[in-house]
């Protein structure tokens, strides 16, 4: 894949300000970019108002990305209320429920909610794991071509049965494209088994997010399985994306 060293430098430098306000020489050491170079970023970056240097040297975003995020408005405004459907989900059928989005080449937890009881079987909100991962990664990939899903699998570094079998992967990903859900069942890191379904925007032509359900295998067993695939899809209906309308 081609790639503008420049642009990919400059996007690194966004991210990184995106969780921490930092100085040059810090954005320098820490993304192994050279002072000039990153002397050069920042400067661009001021001229659009899109990063504002602070009190004591440190760089931060600024209100000049603002502009971007008009187009997805209805995305995040329909990801904030999926915070409540799965809640109430979970209250009502007893069964740990989250939403994960895809960040570069991660899965990121963006909402979680837990049956009620002693033990809680989800990742934190925000916590990450490889994007190629069980029935989640299925679910955000499904959409992705098969060089794409060959490339992130060989760019993984983690230890995970979907790194040593990629099959694995394009198993989850036929089913999501044949039923439009992955269901995993086999032995994991934490020894669960999980239901997802991915979350279209834009017409079905990406992939917003993923929602899971998560249990034990004998919580998915056959005779459960198709109720908690409806029960999926109904919370799926009432999260589904549409576009912000047009503004005067």
């Amino acid at each position: 894949m081609n790639k503008i060293p420049a642009v990919e430098k400059t996007v690194h430098v966004l991210r990184f300000l995106c969780h921490h306000k930092a100085t040059q020489a810090e954005l320098s050491c820490e993304l192994g970019i050279t002072m000039s170079t990153t002397y050069r970023i920042l400067n661009t970056l001021r001229e659009y108002d899109w990063v504002r240097k602070e009190e004591g040297g440190c760089y931060a975003l600024s209100s000049g990305l603002l502009p971007l995020l008009v187009h997805f408005r209805a995305q995040l405004r329909n990801l904030e209320h999926a915070k409540k459907v799965i809640t109430l989900l979970s209250r009502e059928h007893h069964l740990a429920c989250k939403v994960s989005i895809r960040r570069d080449r991660e899965q990121l937890t963006l909402y979680r909610a837990e049956a009620p009881g002693p033990v809680a079987l989800t990742g934190q909100p925000g916590s990450t794991f490889p994007l190629i991962e069980g029935s989640v990664g299925a679910a955000l990939l499904c959409l992705e071509s098969e060089e794409t899903l060959r490339k992130l699998v060989q760019e993984c570094d983690a230890d995970i049965p979907e790194k040593s079998n990629p099959e694995l992967l394009f198993k989850g990903i036929a089913e999501v494209r044949e039923k439009g859900y992955a269901l995993n069942l086999r032995k994991n890191r934490w020894n669960i088994a999980a239901l997802s379904m991915p979350l279209y925007g834009e017409g079905g032509a990406v992939v917003e997010a993923a929602f899971t359900l998560i249990g034990s295998a004998e919580d998915f067993s056959a005779s459960k399985l198709a109720k908690l695939v409806s029960i999926l899809r109904k919370a799926m209906d009432e999260c589904s994306i549409e576009q912000a309308p047009n503004e005067e």
